[in-house]
Protein backbone atom coordinates (compact mmCIF):
# COMPACT_ATOMS: atom_id res chain seq x y z
CA UNK A 1 0.00 0.00 0.00
CA UNK A 2 3.08 2.28 0.67
CA UNK A 3 4.09 2.15 -3.01
CA UNK A 4 0.74 3.24 -4.78
CA UNK A 5 0.45 6.46 -3.01
CA UNK A 6 2.43 8.20 -5.75
CA UNK A 7 0.00 6.46 -8.28
CA UNK A 8 -3.06 8.06 -6.36
CA UNK A 9 -1.21 11.22 -5.89
CA UNK A 10 -0.76 11.19 -9.27
CA UNK A 11 -4.44 9.96 -10.40
CA UNK A 12 -5.98 12.83 -8.31
CA UNK A 13 -3.72 15.51 -9.75
CA UNK A 14 -4.83 14.54 -13.23
CA UNK A 15 -8.49 14.03 -12.44
CA UNK A 16 -8.22 17.93 -11.04
CA UNK A 17 -6.72 19.09 -14.01
CA UNK A 18 -8.89 17.32 -16.24
CA UNK A 19 -12.19 18.87 -14.10
CA UNK A 20 -11.33 21.92 -12.94
CA UNK A 21 -13.56 24.68 -15.12
CA UNK A 22 -10.82 27.23 -16.16
CA UNK A 23 -11.72 30.33 -16.96
CA UNK A 24 -11.29 31.25 -20.55
CA UNK A 25 -11.51 34.55 -22.51
CA UNK A 26 -13.38 33.75 -26.08
CA UNK A 27 -13.75 37.18 -26.73
CA UNK A 28 -11.08 40.02 -25.57
CA UNK A 29 -13.18 43.63 -24.47
CA UNK A 30 -13.22 45.62 -27.41
CA UNK A 31 -13.42 49.90 -28.03
CA UNK A 32 -15.08 49.98 -32.01
CA UNK A 33 -15.68 53.06 -33.52
CA UNK A 34 -18.14 53.62 -36.79
CA UNK A 35 -17.32 56.28 -38.99
CA UNK A 36 -18.85 56.89 -42.41
CA UNK A 37 -16.83 56.76 -45.63
CA UNK A 38 -16.12 60.77 -45.28
CA UNK A 39 -15.00 59.95 -41.81
CA UNK A 40 -17.64 61.45 -40.12
CA UNK A 41 -18.75 59.53 -36.77
CA UNK A 42 -22.32 57.09 -37.31
CA UNK A 43 -24.00 57.74 -34.15
CA UNK A 44 -26.86 55.34 -33.38
CA UNK A 45 -25.92 52.46 -35.38
CA UNK A 46 -25.82 48.99 -34.59
CA UNK A 47 -22.49 47.11 -33.88
CA UNK A 48 -23.06 43.28 -33.97
CA UNK A 49 -20.46 41.15 -32.28
CA UNK A 50 -20.83 37.26 -33.03
CA UNK A 51 -19.16 34.33 -30.53
CA UNK A 52 -18.63 31.23 -29.87
CA UNK A 53 -16.21 29.03 -28.01
CA UNK A 54 -16.66 26.05 -30.24
CA UNK A 55 -14.87 22.98 -27.96
CA UNK A 56 -17.20 23.90 -25.38
CA UNK A 57 -20.44 25.77 -26.77
CA UNK A 58 -22.62 24.25 -29.69
CA UNK A 59 -24.60 27.64 -30.70
CA UNK A 60 -23.00 31.00 -31.27
CA UNK A 61 -24.06 33.59 -29.24
CA UNK A 62 -25.11 37.30 -31.20
CA UNK A 63 -25.23 40.88 -29.58
CA UNK A 64 -25.97 43.71 -30.78
CA UNK A 65 -25.35 47.25 -29.11
CA UNK A 66 -25.51 51.04 -30.19
CA UNK A 67 -23.07 53.34 -30.84
CA UNK A 68 -22.87 56.75 -28.86
CA UNK A 69 -23.33 60.65 -30.98
CA UNK A 70 -19.50 59.98 -31.32
CA UNK A 71 -19.99 56.71 -33.09
CA UNK A 72 -18.62 54.54 -30.38
CA UNK A 73 -19.22 51.75 -28.27
CA UNK A 74 -17.40 49.47 -26.06
CA UNK A 75 -18.19 45.45 -26.05
CA UNK A 76 -17.70 43.69 -22.74
CA UNK A 77 -14.69 40.61 -22.70
CA UNK A 78 -16.95 37.09 -23.19
CA UNK A 79 -15.80 34.27 -21.28
CA UNK A 80 -16.36 31.16 -19.88
CA UNK A 81 -15.80 28.27 -17.43
CA UNK A 82 -15.04 24.81 -18.98
CA UNK A 83 -12.87 21.86 -17.71
CA UNK A 84 -10.24 20.44 -19.94
CA UNK A 85 -11.88 17.30 -20.38
CA UNK A 86 -15.47 19.07 -21.58
CA UNK A 87 -13.27 21.10 -24.53
CA UNK A 88 -11.36 18.06 -25.70
CA UNK A 89 -14.32 15.99 -26.02
CA UNK A 90 -16.55 19.04 -27.47
CA UNK A 91 -13.40 19.63 -30.04
CA UNK A 92 -13.83 16.00 -31.21
CA UNK A 93 -17.62 16.29 -31.20
CA UNK A 94 -17.01 19.63 -33.04
CA UNK A 95 -14.58 18.06 -35.86
CA UNK A 96 -16.92 15.02 -36.00
CA UNK A 97 -20.09 17.69 -37.01
CA UNK A 98 -18.28 20.22 -39.33
CA UNK A 99 -15.03 17.89 -40.40
CA UNK A 100 -11.78 18.25 -39.60
CA UNK A 101 -10.45 21.44 -41.26
CA UNK A 102 -12.44 23.07 -39.27
CA UNK A 103 -10.48 25.06 -36.57
CA UNK A 104 -12.05 24.17 -33.20
CA UNK A 105 -11.41 27.18 -30.41
CA UNK A 106 -12.49 30.67 -30.26
CA UNK A 107 -14.55 32.30 -33.29
CA UNK A 108 -15.71 35.58 -33.32
CA UNK A 109 -16.60 38.37 -35.95
CA UNK A 110 -17.91 42.52 -34.97
CA UNK A 111 -19.06 44.35 -37.38
CA UNK A 112 -21.55 46.92 -38.39
CA UNK A 113 -25.11 45.82 -38.40
CA UNK A 114 -28.14 46.80 -41.16
CA UNK A 115 -27.55 47.95 -44.18
CA UNK A 116 -24.37 48.77 -44.26
CA UNK A 117 -21.42 48.52 -46.70
CA UNK A 118 -17.90 47.79 -44.86
CA UNK A 119 -15.16 49.94 -46.36
CA UNK A 120 -12.32 49.69 -44.32
CA UNK A 121 -11.21 48.26 -40.81
CA UNK A 122 -8.22 49.41 -38.89
CA UNK A 123 -7.55 47.12 -35.24
CA UNK A 124 -5.16 48.40 -32.80
CA UNK A 125 -3.50 46.35 -29.89
CA UNK A 126 -2.21 48.01 -27.13
CA UNK A 127 -0.77 47.57 -23.39
CA UNK A 128 1.12 44.77 -22.06
CA UNK A 129 0.05 43.25 -19.26
CA UNK A 130 -3.75 44.17 -19.81
CA UNK A 131 -4.62 44.40 -23.67
CA UNK A 132 -6.51 47.31 -25.21
CA UNK A 133 -8.52 46.74 -27.97
CA UNK A 134 -9.78 49.08 -30.61
CA UNK A 135 -11.54 48.77 -33.60
CA UNK A 136 -12.29 51.56 -36.41
CA UNK A 137 -14.88 50.24 -38.71
CA UNK A 138 -15.18 52.88 -42.08
CA UNK A 139 -18.69 51.51 -43.66
CA UNK A 140 -21.32 53.63 -46.14
CA UNK A 141 -24.76 53.42 -45.94
CA UNK A 142 -26.36 51.28 -48.49
CA UNK A 143 -28.77 52.73 -51.31
CA UNK A 144 -32.22 51.18 -51.61
CA UNK A 145 -32.22 52.59 -54.98
CA UNK A 146 -29.02 50.42 -55.81
CA UNK A 147 -28.82 47.47 -54.11
CA UNK A 148 -26.31 45.88 -56.30
CA UNK A 149 -23.44 48.12 -54.97
CA UNK A 150 -23.85 46.94 -51.65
Amino acid sequence: MRKQWPWWLFSILVLVILLYPEKLTVVPAYHVKLVDQFGKPMADTAVSELWQQASAERSEHLEQIMTDAQGETDLPQRTLRAPLAERLLGCFAYHSREGMESPCGNHYTIGAAGDLKELDRSETISGILKRKHSLTITVKRCDINEPALC
